[in-house]
């Protein structure tokens, strides 16, 4: 399937959680026999991650319309219209068939130049709930793609289409290779580099504390200044524990691990189901529309995962859950089988088929 005009530019970034979805449509797009081009914002992750999956990228400086109180939406608001006219210049420029916002404060003007150019337009929504600058663009965009299905039923009749989130070839690729079997549950701990002090403090202690007679492994990814306590918590309780601040191959972190506890970003739960991996989530608490509890839900309400408000329990409840999951019956193997049955491996190739379609 090839088409010179299918060219795609892929507007937005600020997170992981929006650039990695985008660079897995990105890849099947470019499969497809397309040419891809993101617009994001300097100094964002997009800067390092597009080029390091051999994408170009152009900038354009957008102010956010959310946080910092009302002067900052004001002075966002103001600035817009220029935002939107440098990003009609930059479109003009690269001549995309398409235009699909992945998230993200820099996606609004892009969008919406895109339409006004005539260009058909999309957006990604990896959450349950629709971040700011798709709620913006909603009334704009011809189709969206959303990873949770009772999110269509925020737009449109007829405009959302339930995909699933994104994932990366390497997950795709790991999930295809059966599982070593071994009589040790190999624990992955993925604390995050931006902020999960509370995973960092509390698993070690959670996993020491728990009654287990099954032998366990841990490895542990977390904020390098919370690694020296967390490995002494499982050095002085005698759990064979590794700890690092980054883990360099992902795909095989979760292709090795049995249960996995972390955060509930959208991202993380897509590759989590994919994997076919059970989880204990900490969903991050400082959410006003409590968006990672509603990334979380669907595993938990299938038995996928057990989920942990950090807000009103402690420790002692993240012990009885990882008990749950060890030492409970089947309990480990009966909820990998469920997070499987709610991957969506297809997402982006699904995505990158419809961006055909509208470029046509």
């Amino acid at each position: 399937m090839t088409n010179k005009a299918f060219r795609v530019v892929l507007a937005g970034g600020g997170t992981g959680g929006h650039i990695i979805p985008a660079i897995a449509v990105a890849d099947e797009v470019v499969r497809l026999g397309g040419t891809v081009r993101f617009v994001g914002t300097e100094g964002r992750i997009e800067e390092k991650l597009v080029p390091q999956a051999g994408y170009g990228i152009d900038f354009i400086k957008v102010k956010p319309l959310a946080g910092g109180g009302p002067g900052r939406k004001i002075s966002g608001l103001a600035s817009a219209p220029v935002s939107v006219l440098k990003s009609a210049a930059l479109l003009k420029r690269i001549a995309p068939s398409v235009v699909i916002g992945v998230g993200g404060y820099v996606a609004g003007p892009v969008v919406l130049a895109a339409r006004l150019m005539g260009i058909p337009t999309a957006l990604l929504e990896q959450n349950a709930t629709i971040g700011l600058a798709n709620k913006i663009l909603k009334p704009v965009i011809k189709h969206a793609f959303v990873s949770y299905e009772q999110t269509v039923h925020e737009f449109q009749k007829g405009k959302a289409e339930f995909t699933g989130n994104p994932v990366k070839q390497q997950i795709l690729d790991a999930a295809q290779k059966p599982k070593k079997k071994s009589n040790t549950v190999h624990i992955l701990v993925m604390g995050g580099s931006q902020g999960a002090k509370t995973i960092d403090e509390r698993v070690p202690e959670a996993i020491a504390s728990a009654k287990l007679t099954r032998k366990i492994n841990v490895v542990h990814q977390g904020q390098p200044a919370n690694l020296t306590n967390a490995q002494k918590k499982y050095d002085e309780a005698k759990i064979n524990a590794v700890t690092t601040p980054f883990i360099d191959d992902t795909a095989g972190a979760f292709r090795t691990a049995d249960l996995v506890i972390a955060r509930s970003g959208a991202t993380t739960v897509a590759e989590l189901t994919v994997m076919g991996l059970p989880a204990i989530f900490l969903p991050y608490p400082h959410h006003a529309d409590k968006q990672q509890e509603k990334n979380a839900a669907p595993m938990r309400d299938l038995g996928a995962a057990i989920v942990i408000d950090e807000k009103t329990t402690g420790v002692p409840e993240l012990t009885a859950a990882i008990e749950e999951m060890l030492e409970t019956p089947d309990r480990l193997e009966s909820a990998a089988s469920a997070s499987k049955k709610l991957g969506r491996p297809d997402a982006a190739s699904v995505i990158a088929s419809r961006l055909y379609e509208m470029a046509l």
